[in-house]
């Protein structure tokens, strides 16, 4: 209870602006001034984490390279790891999620702008060259490649449908529909990744925090899988509101970073009197997003049960307590039976970009890990910024731990923005590539020599 309570009294400042961005991560905070990339710069150093996440941090200027527009980014710097550069690769106007292709092209979905470009690597310093791969597409978002009999196969995430073609040279050719049909309104964008013939998509709510949501047909909040042949179309996991970001762990399994709901009533019976009510102290760290496991049967609470912070410093291993409007008595869902959250990314982050750095070039620089590219709230005060986080992997326990800081610098003091990281790809340069849609840009983050 004293905890609780204190918990509450300390976050009344959270309502002034303007403050420093706070990711309400481990790291440094953004620094206000800028250096040229590759000098010492201002810095400081995060407080955990692994590989870059554990190093000294600087402020650096973005450069553009060689025919790109660096549109909002022009005059501007991103704290990275000490070493690092940050350049504006491409001008990409709506750019969401990306994958790179067998051939060592980025694919960069569009959303509202019906189009996949295809960016291809020239020289160093210089944009890439762009060519539209397909257009007239309905919102796609989500965007993976596998190998299917000896095929290449890129497969896609629309507002209604998840779809395939065959992939080579720079063109995709024998389009199938492996899902049609599917709800569109509400958290409706389809987040998808693939193993081995198996692609898992996700199917958002489409209300904020509605029980009902988990009776429709078909269930919302939810993530699915089906084979890349069409068939066995079925549910893997429920409860999780917004599952967009979805990528494979070192161990094969599935994880999932959510975003979870706004205006979380305060679920604890405790002496602040408050139970029930929608608390702004407690709502802008609550509930956390998150960002953990999930396998055939899993539910993750929403919106009858509510991840539990009071007891872990660090936001890992979270247990669920009672949503006190939609399950009080623990009647509609037992929140103790449900395992825990393994990590809870600070909450409003909004993660849209999950992507494990194993197997890449990436993993020798920062280490063997998952990085999550975060959006930014919408309506926290102050706002919590957008941001790209490193959760370090233990290989022993098959576990993430506590996230950290890699990138960040897209929000002023005053809260307004000029950049939304969205997803961040490892390159096969070793580089880090971020997509902005707010800027309508694709960084290229390069550690040093």
């Amino acid at each position: 209870m004293a905890v609780t309570a204190a918990l509450l009294l300390g976050l009344g400042a959270c309502t002034a602006d303007p403050q420093e961005p706070d990711t309400g991560l481990g790291g440094p905070e953004p620094s206000s001034s800028s250096t040229d990339p590759g000098s010492s710069g201002t810095s400081s150093s995060a407080a955990s984490g692994d590989g870059a996440a554990s190093s000294t941090f600087v402020t650096v200027a973005v450069t553009v390279a060689d025919g790109a527009d660096g549109g909002p980014a022009q005059g501007r710097s991103l704290t990275v790891p000490e070493g690092w550069s940050a350049e504006v690769w491409a001008d990409v106007a709506g750019a969401r999620l990306a994958a790179w292709t067998p051939d060592g092209s980025l694919v960069v979905s569009t959303g509202d702008r019906g189009i996949l470009e295809l960016l291809t690597p020239t020289s160093p310093g210089s944009a890439p060259e762009r060519t539209t791969l397909l257009a007239g597409l309905d919102n796609p978002q989500g965007v993976a490649f596998t190998e299917q009999d000896g095929r290449d196969v890129l497969v896609l995430g629309e507002a209604t449908r998840i779809v395939a073609w065959d992939y080579a040279d720079g063109a995709v050719t024998d389009e199938r529909v492996l899902v049609d049909g599917l709800p569109s309104d509400g958290h409706g964008s389809k987040g998808v990744t693939v193993q081995g013939g198996t692609v898992y998509y996700s199917l958002g709510s489409a209300e904020n925090r509605d029980p009902a949501d988990r009776s429709t047909d078909p269930e919302r909040g939810t993530v699915w899988q089906v084979r890349l042949d069409g068939s066995d179309n079925e549910l893997v996991a429920s409860g999780v509101r917004n599952g967009f970001a979805l990528d494979v762990a070192p161990d094969d399994t599935l994880f999932v970073a959510v975003n979870q709901a706004d205006n979380q009533p305060y679920p604890f019976q405790d002496d602040t009197g408050r139970y029930g009510e929608v608390v702004p102290e407690y709502v802008n760290e609550n509930p956390v997003e998150p960002l953990t496991r999930i396998t055939p049967g899993t539910d993750l609470g929403w919106p009858l049960c509510v991840p539990d912070t009071r007891d872990s410093a660090d936001l890992t291993d979270l247990p669920y307590v009672e949503d006190p409007e939609n399950n009080p008595d623990g009647s509609a869902l037992d929140c103790a039976s449900l395992p825990s959250t393994m990590v809870g990314l600070p909450s409003h982050s909004a993660p849209l970009g999950l992507e494990f750095t194993a197997g890449t070039t990436l993993e020798e620089t920062v280490g063997r890990g998952a990085i999550v590219a975060a959006h930014g709230s919408w309506n926290r005060r102050p706002p919590r910024p957008p941001y790209v986080a490193f959760s370090p992997w233990d290989d022993e326990t098959a576990t993430l731990g506590a996230p950290v800081e890699l990138v960040t610098g897209f929000q002023e003091e005053d809260g307004s923005r000029w950049g939304r990281a969205v997803t961040a790809v490892p390159g096969p340069d070793g580089s880090l590539y971020v997509t902005d849609d707010e800027a309508g840009l694709v960084y290229r983050l390069t550690p040093g020599a």
